[in-house]
């Protein structure tokens, strides 16, 4: 390891890039948010805690539906990232906007992190090729799920691995903790990286260290599970079975679209359906491996194999031993989600970690390379290739996932507002009818279910995007497609009356057939 002073210069410089291209990227995704991201539910849970509800949602899923009634309970989400869009709406900053700004700021620190991490482990040559591999990765910058929470929970995940790694004293680990609880506050999948925290923090014969890291952990997050116990009965933050999702046993989402039926938590399931489960990790662990080499790209690849191969053979792969509690932590991260759910998204807290073990091996074949303009050839050649690819995704997540009209919202407010406020409204994008309609809603449930989640629950109306009947083909559910399909009505509803752009809305009907 490099006990050098750590070159913060070009770590600023670093960050100052990454945060030009961050900016860029910001401009171009604002305006073609999906309705399907996640920042409407963050936008919408915040305004929440903003009026004073508490951490509570406008919307919710058939599966966590049970008796409760609007304003829901938040089941599925850590707190942190809508306490800050809360503080921005009480300083008068809107949002979304307000999270695209906290991810400029994220991705800037996150390279700038990166880059003195692997120049801490390794060389500052070590820390531009990560910070180069990094700074337009479309795993970072994803135009799929612009402006969420994975992003700032990796600079701060960063910054844990650097304080344990740089540091060796209990301050260090102390500040690492608080750190790894703002993550997990995030973040609650960051947890599987704690153990390696943990060793990390005690390498080197230093067991109190580690063992003052994880006291100030679990000091600082347990309060929030028995906050949880006591609001909401459960401690767990995160409920449900995400084990369940795009299974044959359960297709698609429609485990989350189940009303009153008990799910399979992961034990039984992974009891009742081993092959299941065992073939669901290697597809999905070989998909996140495909992911990964998209997200590094090909000359960075090619620079890290370079490097290798041109180390002497007795001391290849020893070379990468100061970056093997990264190594360990990235692949259980990737284990851990080859489990449960396939998404590049989760690929955020892994990618960082991966690159800076990539700048690690990729340095010897950089130091081989005669005359400084090769080398800066090299990293024109590889941020182009980076920024190349970004724009292309970025073009083609617009294409593939358009955002609605802001008409739209006026269009539903207008046909709903006579109804009771407390009303459900159906559809295939709760959060973003929550968010600007400011009005309660619940994906759709399955329709076997209908008449009953009718019974208990008032509904307002079902409001199909453009994008329901993929949804619907996803989840299995063959009675809504071809519902979609044909325009067919829907017993006991009104409709359907098409909207801008394709929408359709149904009202519940004047005259109900009995």
């Amino acid at each position: 390891m490099n006990r050098e002073i750590l070159p913060l210069r070009a770590a600023l410089a670093w960050a100052l890039l990454a945060a030009i291209a961050a900016t860029a990227f910001a401009l171009a995704t604002y305006s073609n948010v999906p309705p399907s991201s996640d920042v409407w539910d963050y936008a919408q849970e915040a305004r929440q805690l903003a009026r004073g509800e508490g951490f509570t949602s406008l919307y919710t899923y058939p599966v966590h539906l049970g008796h409760d009634s609007p304003p829901f309970p938040v089941r599925w989400r850590m707190p942190l990232y809508a306490a800050v869009g809360a503080a921005f709406l009480k300083l008068g900053m809107p949002l979304p906007a307000g999270y695209f700004a906290v991810g400029i700021a994220s991705h800037a620190l996150l390279v700038g992190l990166l880059f003195l991490l692997a120049s801490h482990l390794h060389s500052a040559r070590a820390g531009a090729i990560a910070a180069a591999a990094a700074i337009a990765s479309p795993l970072l910058l994803d135009p799929y799920s612009a402006a969420l929470s994975q992003l700032p929970a990796a600079a701060l995940a960063l910054g844990v691995w650097l304080l344990l790694l740089r540091g060796s004293g209990v301050v260090s680990a102390c500040g690492a903790a608080l750190l790894a609880a703002a993550a997990w506050y995030l973040r609650g999948e960051s947890l599987v990286m704690v153990p390696v925290w943990i060793w990390a923090a005690s390498s080197g014969g230093r067991p109190r260290r580690g063992a003052a890291f994880a006291l100030l952990y679990l000091a600082l997050c347990v309060p929030w599970l028995i906050a949880l116990r006591i609001s909401v009965g459960a401690a767990a933050p995160i409920q449900g079975n995400p084990m369940l999702l795009y299974t044959a046993q359960y297709p698609g989402y429609s485990s989350s679209r189940a009303y009153g039926e008990a799910m399979p938590g992961m034990l039984a399931y992974a009891i009742h359906h081993p092959v299941a489960l065992l073939w669901r990790f290697a597809k999905d662990a070989v998909g996140y491996g495909v992911d990964l080499l998209w997200g590094l790209g090909p000359i960075a690849v090619g620079l890290g194999i370079a490097g290798l191969l041109l180390r002497e053979a007795n001391v290849r792969w020893r070379s990468l031993a100061p970056a093997l509690p990264l190594l360990v932590a990235a692949a259980i991260q990737i284990a851990a989600f080859s489990f449960l759910e396939r998404s590049p998204r989760f690929l955020v807290p892994a990618m960082p970690l991966l690159c800076a073990a990539l700048g690690i091996a990729a340095a010897p074949s950089l130091d081989r390379f005669c005359g400084r303009r090769m080398v800066v050839a090299i990293f024109a050649v590889l941020l182009l290739e980076r920024g190349a690819t970004l724009t292309f995704e970025t073009r083609e997540a617009a294409r593939r996932f358009p955002p609605l009209p802001k008409a739209r919202a006026g269009e539903l407010t207008e046909r709903v507002q006579r109804l009771p406020r407390s009303a459900l409204i159906w559809t295939d994008v709760p959060d973003w009818v929550a968010w600007h309609l400011d009005r309660p809603g619940l994906l759709l449930p399955l329709w076997r279910q209908m008449d009953r989640v009718a019974a208990d629950h008032p509904a307002a109306g079902i409001f199909l995007s453009p994008e329901a009947r993929a949804r619907n083909l996803a989840d299995g559910e063959r009675e809504w497609v071809r519902a979609i399909e044909r325009g067919e009505p829907i017993p006991s509803w009104d409709g359907p009356e098409v909207l801008t752009g394709g929408a359709r809305l149904y009202l519940p009907a004047r005259h109900p057939a009995r």
